[in-house]
């Protein structure tokens, strides 16, 4: 028996430490696998130029000078611009010389339209009474026919039959257009406006925005950092440096910044190893000036094998090739732009050791804050992306990676501002906010100051408004705000959720102008129309999921955008042309509405617009569960992300007079909203 036990405990000692042997050899053998190559830190380089040819007036920095964001780098001139502008002052003239209609012209126009249609519709029914006829002959001709016989299908038209219904259906459109000739004539007549007088309001519309722009156009440096290039190109494609004058032709750089920091690590892992690594992966990076090293991630790889810069060579006169490789690093990393570094890929003996037993915790622990660090760093900066529906991030146009300051809005009311909305106001160079809450659901705006500082403003002549969701600014001092017109969580729609109003704010004081029913008019176009703005209310009107989040005024035209329903797999945004017609006739037609659809990310919805024309425009998205969201530019038919927010739900979108993007966030009832300023993008 003693034996026995001897044996035992022997075996199981041997056992132990063969497992012990066999744990130290693998983590040995592994510690052989670190692969070390050497790279250089470098910066995105951000290229600015314009969208239209222009002649540079004259420039304020020289290569390498250290600039600050919205610094002026160089004054433009655009020979385009000035042509227009002369071409409609000549247009202006022109009108101004010629005599307006008189009542009379346009009451012999509204006789001369109808009269038209009466021709178009006579002609059209002319050709149908033909084609019933042809069809009606036909069918003769094959009941004749009792030995042939012919199976019918209900499914199957017959093609004078297509060409009949494609004919009624023409007349239906033809009276639609005519229609809309007459209202106008009609609407000349009540409001005393011509033609000439409408073309002319257009005109000088026109001619002060093209004044400002011409006025206005610069180069502001987007982002803190260095200028790398002041260059154009001549005719053999050489960069030539410029003193001013110039003529640069659209989209041609004008100038280049970098960050004063590097962002990115550019090595080239030797040929014998170009395997060993892939997109992801964890690398450490250090320099030979000091022992810090920092973890960084593998963000790409070359997609073939190249000669290793010289720089890199021991002997210049020996080639070796290998493979490109970026890594990303955080933030102020230490190193200097240019600086050769040496990456490391894979683990040593002594690292592994203190895996298997637990013994560098400390040391792992700073790895991690490193990479957590990383991903913070990789989150804020400005990428803009395409949009597939998981939202993963593909580098596609490099924006200034800084890491602008969130600003909280200061506030000491029982309840916290919940920021739904912003539009920045010139007179006195601070924001109107919105919140969706207010104390007692009172009609409240906030005056928000640059730094943070907020002030209540009391809407006169307003009773009560509830998820205030949006505003937006009409011309001069009068602005729109608007409800949800969304059900709460008890499931009622009570009129305060309902409203669409026009208030004006001056002096420090707001004050109501005229509210509407906005959900009721909505239901009345559903109801009225067949079109795909009325299916898309229909929809949500049955399912009580209409949520309005956002709103635009643009010339004549508001723009509203839905938060839910979704139509398909895209957010919908309606544009509401002439929509003086809402206030004073509580009524929209159906040749007044048309229908942009957005691609937005899954789990993502419109929280905000800012429109440049129903064609380009910027929006925020939040997500649906999570405090979080970005913001997108949609351009050409595509929504591409500019920034992303992982921790901060955008709910609303202010631009400057200088241009300057300013995001406002939502977080929630325990905290008042914070802002951002992005810059000029």
């Amino acid at each position: 028996m003693y034996n026995t036990r001897i044996r035992g405990i022997g075996l199981l000692l041997i056992f132990v430490f063969l497992l012990v042997a066999a744990v130290v050899g693998i983590i040995v053998y592994s510690g052989q696998e670190t692969t070390n190559f050497q790279g250089f830190a470098e910066s995105n380089e951000t290229i600015i130029n314009s969208e239209t040819s222009v002649s540079i007036k004259k420039v304020f920095v020289m290569e390498g000078d250290s600039v600050y964001k919205g610094q002026k780098l160089a004054e433009l001139e655009s020979q385009e611009l000035s042509i227009r502008i002369a071409d409609i002052r000549s247009q202006l003239l022109q009108i101004e010389t010629k005599r307006g209609m008189s009542e009379k012209e346009i009451k012999s126009k509204i006789l001369q339209n109808k009269a038209a249609e009466r021709a178009v519709i006579s002609e059209l029914r002319a050709q149908i009474q033909t084609l019933e006829n042809q069809l009606k002959i036909n069918k003769e001709l094959s009941d004749g026919l009792k030995s042939v016989k012919i199976k019918k299908s209900a499914s199957v038209k017959n093609p004078i039959e297509i060409q009949i219904e494609s004919l009624e259906s023409a007349i239906v459109d033809r009276r639609k257009e005519f229609a809309e000739i007459n209202r106008m004539y009609t609407k000349m007549l009540e409001s005393g406006e011509t033609p000439e007088n409408v073309e002319a309001e257009k005109l000088r519309a026109e001619l002060k925005s093209l004044e400002e722009q011409n006025s206005n156009m610069a180069v502001y440096a987007p982002f803190d950092g260095i200028v790398g290039s002041v260059f154009i190109k001549n005719g053999n494609g050489e960069k030539v440096f410029f003193k001013g004058g110039e003529k640069i032709a659209a989209y041609s750089p004008i100038l280049s910044i970098v960050n004063k920091e590097p962002s990115f690590v550019k090595g080239y892992i030797p040929e014998s190893h170009f395997s060993a690594i892939k997109i992801g992966d964890e690398v450490t990076i250090s320099n030979t000036q000091t022992p810090q090293q920092i973890t960084g991630i593998v963000t790409g790889l070359g997609g073939r094998i190249i000669p290793l810069p010289v720089r890199l060579l021991k002997n210049p006169n020996i080639a070796l090739w290998g493979r490109e490789i970026v890594v990303k690093i955080p933030e102020n990393n230490g190193f200097i732009l240019g600086e050769k570094v040496s990456i490391a890929y894979g683990s040593n003996v002594w690292d592994n050791l203190a895996r298997a037993f637990s013994v560098t915790q400390s040391k792992l622990s700073a790895k991690e804050k490193d990479k957590k660090k990383l991903n913070k760093s990789q989150n804020e900066t400005y990428q803009v992306t395409s949009l597939p529906k998981d939202t993963i991030k593909q580098n596609v146009e490099t924006f200034p990676e800084t890491s602008p300051q969130v600003t909280p809005i200061q506030w000491d009311g029982k309840v916290k501002i919940e920021a739904s909305g912003a539009v920045f106001v010139p007179e006195t160079g601070k924001f109107l906010v919105v919140s969706d809450e207010t104390e007692k659901k009172q009609p409240t705006l906030f005056e928000v100051s640059g730094d943070g500082s907020a002030k209540s403003i009391k809407i006169e002549n307003l009773n009560k408004i509830n998820d205030l969701e949006s505003i937006a600014k009409e011309k001069e001092n009068t602005y729109l705000i608007m409800s949800s017109l969304s059900y709460s969580k008890k499931g009622k729609l009570k009129p305060e959720r309902r409203i669409l109003a026009r208030i004006t704010f001056s002096n420090g004081g707001a004050n109501l102008e005229k509210a509407v029913d906005f959900y009721e008019i909505l239901k009345d176009f559903a109801d009225k129309s067949d079109s795909e703005a009325a299916r898309f209310l229909k929809k949500g009107i049955a399912e009580k999921t209409i949520d309005v989040e956002g709103m635009f005024v643009l010339g004549n035209s508001l723009f509203i955008a839905f938060k839910n329903p979704f139509s398909g797999e895209n957010g919908v945004i309606f544009e509401i042309s002439g929509y003086e017609t809402v206030f004073a006739e509580k009524k929209i037609s159906e040749n007044q509405l048309k229908t942009i659809f957005v691609d937005v990310p899954y789990e993502r919805r419109i929280s905000d617009i800012y429109m440049q024309s129903p064609d380009k425009f910027y929006f925020t998205a939040s997500c649906n569960n999570e405090k979080c969201g970005g913001f997108y530019r949609f351009e050409n038919g595509k929504s591409a992300l500019v920034k992303d927010f992982p921790e901060l739900k955008p709910e609303g979108i202010a631009v400057d007079e200088s241009g300057n993007f300013f995001i406002f966030f939502d977080l929630g009832q325990q905290e008042n909203s914070k802002f951002m300023n992005l810059g000029r993008i």
